[in-house]
Order: structure tokens, then sequence, then C-alpha cells
């Protein structure tokens, strides 16, 4: 026995001395800094909420996607890593742009998806005159129309009232890899205490990492906003964007046109969105596609007791043209989106001790508009449009740390649609023909739970039916 354990403690005593000859030196890595929230994202049960004066993020904002990428719960997929791109996806819940609601002022901005399944021009979102972020998870808000995986609000800056005649004025330039840089200046401010504005320009450019994957975007925003007497307000807006995007081309190391400074890009490679279904070659000429998208609103505010009235015209009008490669020839072709519409609201009445409704009315018109016929300065719609007509009504129960919240929204659609080639007597698969008229309507319920089990936890569920307008 003594033996055992005078081997035991040799053992011991052994490693102990070759753990410590093995020993690492400790290094000082110096003073760390963990940051649990990020700063100016509030999130709460019913919405999360980025306010961009106070938001960061180590490369810079420049974009709505540059927001997006960093907030949990939120899927962003680029094609283009130094610039956003017209044909980034983002997605929540699984579910892109086609089944949630991008806003501007809680306006709808998505387009019918119908010109090559183009729903959302995210590079023409910066970040320049936007005061914060709204996002909302799911299809359980009735305030927002065609809502399924959620909403995505952009709340604009307006100016301020203010008599201090003096704006506040910021500059901001970057350079970074493959030649990307941008350039941006502002102007926010108000005078004489009954106007204020808001203006703002930006620049920017990149050669991207694969050939011809170059891109450059301009953007120029306005914002006037008009105080009236007895707190009415009356405020006008204009987003304008220009995107030139280079498509990715073949750089194939077996062909003579091989290029050496770039990446090898194959025809074999996954295509990426918006690309043409075909491979693109280096040319001269050179595939690329450039795209005008407009955002236009009048927003004219005014309180009605405790409550507020809101009345919003507003229209999205883009146009893109198509240069590319398909069957050796280089082709050209041009495609229009329009979406104009108005909302009445009356928000936040209170009823009694316990609740708050919210009620409003919405017609959207959505389609392709007719260049050749133009009605004061508007395009007329071709028979390829949406006509919809909305009625909504919410309301907030609060009973101490339980809140209830209800609602429905009837939704009356008219489509000019198509017909597919099994409906026209066609006995093998074609082309569908246009012509065709379809009416839907409905009404879609929805409610939700929230309790405030502590200061820092919350409970909530929610159920709902939603609506989508049919797109790609």
């Amino acid at each position: 026995m003594l033996v055992l354990w005078t081997a035991f403690w040799a053992l011991l005593l052994s490693g102990a001395a070759v753990d410590a000859a093995t020993e690492k030196p400790t290094m000082d890595m110096g003073q760390m800094t963990v940051i649990s929230t990020q700063p100016g994202v509030d999130i709460s049960p019913d919405k999360t909420v980025i306010k961009m004066d106070e938001f960061q993020r180590p490369s810079g904002v420049r974009t709505l996607t540059d927001v997006l990428t960093e907030i949990g719960g939120v899927d962003v997929q680029r094609i283009n890593p130094l610039m956003a791109s017209p044909g980034d996806e983002v997605s929540m819940r699984g579910l892109n742009e086609g089944r949630m609601v991008i806003e501007i002022d809680g306006r709808r901005i998505n387009h019918t998806g119908h010109s090559g399944r183009y729903i959302v021009d995210w590079s023409s979102l910066n970040m320049d005159d936007v005061e914060r972020v709204e996002i909302i998870r799911g299809g359980h808000s009735v305030l927002h129309p065609f809502a399924i995986g959620g909403v995505i609000n952009i709340i604009t800056k307006k100016g301020k009232r203010t008599e201090e005649p003096v704006p506040e004025v910021k500059a901001e330039a970057g350079y970074g890899s493959f030649d990307t840089r941008f350039g941006t200046v502002s102007v926010n401010g108000g005078t004489g205490n009954w106007l204020g504005y808001n203006f703002s320009f930006s620049d920017s450019h990149t050669d991207g990492y694969l050939r011809n994957n170059y891109q450059d975007n301009q953007n120029v925003n306005g914002h006037l906003s008009f105080y009236l007497p007895k707190d009415m307000k009356l405020s006008f807006s204009v987003k304008h964007s220009n995107v030139e995007y280079g498509y990715p081309v073949l750089n194939d190391p077996t062909r003579a046109d091989w290029d050496s400074d770039y990446p090898t890009f194959l025809g074999s490679a996954d295509q990426l969105r918006h690309v043409p279904p075909t491979t693109q070659v280096a040319g001269p000429p050179t595939p690329y596609w450039n795209r005008d998208t407009t955002y236009q609103d009048m927003i004219f505010t005014s309180p009605v007791g405790e409550a507020e009235f809101k009345l919003h015209l507003f229209s999205t009008e883009g146009k893109r043209w198509n240069h590319y490669y398909r069957s050796g020839s280089y082709r050209k072709d041009y495609s229009g989106d329009l979406t104009r519409g108005v909302i009445a609201q009356l928000s936040d009445l209170t009823l009694g001790e316990h609740n708050s409704l919210t009620f409003g009315a919405e017609y959207q018109e959505l389609g392709t508009p007719d260049e050749n016929n133009k009605t004061i300065g508007w395009p007329a719609m071709d028979d390829a449009t949406y006509r919809v007509t909305s009625l909504y009504l919410q309301d907030v129960a609060r009973y101490g740390k339980l809140t209830i919240t209800p609602g429905v929204r009837y939704y009356h659609v008219d489509m000019g649609t198509y017909y597919s080639w099994f409906e026209t007597g066609g006995e093998t698969p074609a082309w569908p023909v246009g012509g065709k008229s379809q009416t839907e309507e409905d009404f879609y319920p929805s409610l939700k739970l929230d309790y405030q089990a502590t200061d820092a936890t919350a409970l909530y569920a929610a159920v709902s039916r939603s609506y989508r307008l049919p797109c790609p």
C-alpha cells in the first residue's frame, strides 16, 4: 500500500512540474467595453424602434439595409456587399419583401413585382433624411396593409419648428476598397416658427468585386413642413433616387476575354436576383440597368380633441431601363411601375378609461403606367392594375399589466389580370394573355395579447388572418 501511495504522489508532482514548465505567459488585453444593448434601439412587444441620431454601426450607416443588418430577426442578403443594391433581399421570419410591407411615413412603397419580380428598390432608401425606423414583426397590425411577415416603417425628418435661423448642416464622406466612395450633405432647420425644412443630397460609387459589377447612386431628398394654427401641420416630401447597376459578367480563364484583375465568374454560377437569366458578357456594349425611383407625399395632420386626424396622399413611381445580352444579341427594354393612393385616419381616440381606437380608410392603385396617356402630368394606368379599397379598425385596451389589441381590416380588390394558357384553350404551355378581370373582398381579423410580467420581461401572443396582393 505504501508503494502505491508513493507512486501516486510521484505522478502528481511530476505532472505539476510539467504544467509549470509549459505554462503560457498571461497577456494584458487592455480595457474592454461590453455593450449590453445597442445604442438607439428600443425593443418592446409592439415594435422595435431605431433612433438614427443615436444608432451606431462600426462601418457607418448609409442605407436602410445597413441598419437592418444589425437588428436581430431581420435577414439581409446582399448581391453586392459594398453597397445597397436593387437586387438585395430582406426577410423576417423567412418571409421576404413580397410578403412584408415597407413604408415611408406609414404608407406602403412596395411595387407590384410584375416587372422582373422587382418589389422594393433598397438602393433608393438612404438614411440622410431618416429620423427613425420602426419594425413590427408578424401580421397582427391591421394599420398596415398586406403585412404578413411584418412591417418596416421609415419615419423621415421634416424640419424643425423653431425661431433659430441657423440650420443644422451635416457633411460626410468616405472611401474604401474597390474604389468604393460616397459623399453626402444635409440641411435641417426652420424659420419663423412656421416653416420647417430638410434637404439632403448624396452620391456614391463602387467598382464592385466582380467584373462589371459597378454601381452609381444619386439621391435627392426634400421635405417642407408648414405649422398652421391650432397645431395643424401640412408636409410635402419628395425622395428621388437614380441607380446605374452593372451586371456581373462572365470571367472565365478559358476564354480569350478573361480579365485576371477580377475573380472567376462562370456561367454555371448561381445567378443573382434580377440578373438576366442568360450569362452576360463584357462587351462592348456593357450590360447594365438604370433605375429612377421617386417617392412623393403630402401629409396633413390636425388634433381632434385628444385624437389626431391624418390625411395622406402619396405616390411611388419607378422607371427601369435594362441593357443586356440574350441569344447573342444586345437588347434594350423599358418597364415602369406606379403606385398612388390616399389614407384618411383618426388615431388614438379615447373611449372610457381603458380603450383607445384607431380607424381609417385607404385607397391604392398599383400597376404599370401608360406613358402615352398622361392627365395633368400623371400617367394613366393601363388594364394590368390593382385597385384596392380597404377599411380598418383597431382597439387598444389596457388593464394594468395586460394589453388586448383586437382589430379588423376589410379589403376590396379589383384586379386586371391574365388568362393562363389552358384557360384560352391552348394545348401546350404558352405566355398568358391579358384582359381578365377579377375581384376579391373579405374581412381579415387580428388579436394580440401583451402581458408585462416584470419591468424587464414581457409576454405576448398574436393570431391574425392576413392578405397580400398576388405578386411573384
